[in-house]
């Protein structure tokens, strides 16, 4: 009876040995990440094929974007005294505890954040987050070629601009409405480009709401997310480290230092207003 009792303890221990050594299972349980050092964000033109998983190895023989990264291929250094260093010298961040802020699918390319700060993490991808209730949800936009030659005024981009979308209750039933949608223009007569901004994350959800419409998605790119963070100036594969200013002015989110204690929601609100510029 002992021994069984001893076996089954050391069969627990291994299988919360096995959770907590994967930072992407599939039970989607919250295994605490540590955070060390101060608030430090990566603004990312991620590309098609790179993946935003934490899994060392894919099944494809694809690059993660950590992977990427790290490797200091795409880094555009603001400063010559930067070049030649690697991101842990730069950062002061362990190679660990980088996160993505949300996810990019394989095929999605364009802006993606990465960063140490687990509530910045937070506060960007759930509108429910009471910075994100307090400041205003942080809005994300992308540009799309979608199936169909569509105008304002079609059935498909009214649907997206007024209604919302059902996109089926196991990814989160009807979406809000993105207002702002838009026709950019026709790559060919059988497609159509298009611009909208949501403020909601659910899984893949800019692909699944022309799904159900039945006009498919054929390209995907983010282009900006929060105030006015874009891709300017960076190539795809390329990416920088955001300044302090630039993180507290786009994703109104104060650069702190993690291994204080957390802040109370009434502290994140009194130093998240953007100084002005002069």
């Amino acid at each position: 009876m002992l021994l069984g009792k001893a076996l089954s303890r050391m069969i627990i221990i291994a299988c919360l040995g096995l959770l907590l050594a994967s930072r992407d299972h599939a039970f989607g349980l919250a295994i605490p990440i540590r955070q060390s050092g101060r608030t430090v964000v990566l603004l990312y033109n991620k590309p098609s094929g790179v993946v935003t998983t934490h899994e060392e190895i894919d099944a494809k023989g694809r690059v993660n974007v950590y992977q990427d990264v790290l490797s200091m291929r795409g880094f555009v250094a603001s400063s010559p005294s930067d070049v030649n260093k690697t991101l842990q010298q730069l950062t002061g961040v362990n190679p660990t505890e980088w996160n993505a802020v949300g996810r990019l699918d394989a095929n999605t390319t364009g802006l993606l954040l990465i960063t140490n700060d687990g509530g910045l993490v937070h506060h960007v991808t759930n509108k429910s987050s009471k910075t994100s209730l307090e400041l205003g949800p942080l809005g994300k936009t992308y540009e799309a070629v979608i199936m169909g030659y569509h105008d304002n005024d079609s059935i498909v981009i009214r649907t997206v601009r007024e209604n919302g979308v059902d996109i089926g209750e196991k990814y989160g039933g009807l979406t809000a409405p993105a207002s702002d949608i838009a026709v950019l223009g026709h790559p060919t007569h059988k497609t159509t480009k298009v611009s909208l901004t949501i403020y909601e994350g659910k899984n893949r959800q800019v692909r699944r709401m022309f799904h159900a419409l039945g006009s498919g998605v054929m390209q995907l790119q983010r282009v900006s997310i929060g105030a006015n963070l874009t891709l300017a100036g960076l190539e795809i594969g390329q990416w920088r480290i955001l300044s302090d200013d630039e993180v507290l002015g786009n994703l109104k989110w104060a650069p702190r230092n993690l291994d204080s204690p957390k802040r109370s929601s009434q502290q994140r609100t009194a130093t998240s207003t953007p100084k002005k510029s002069h």
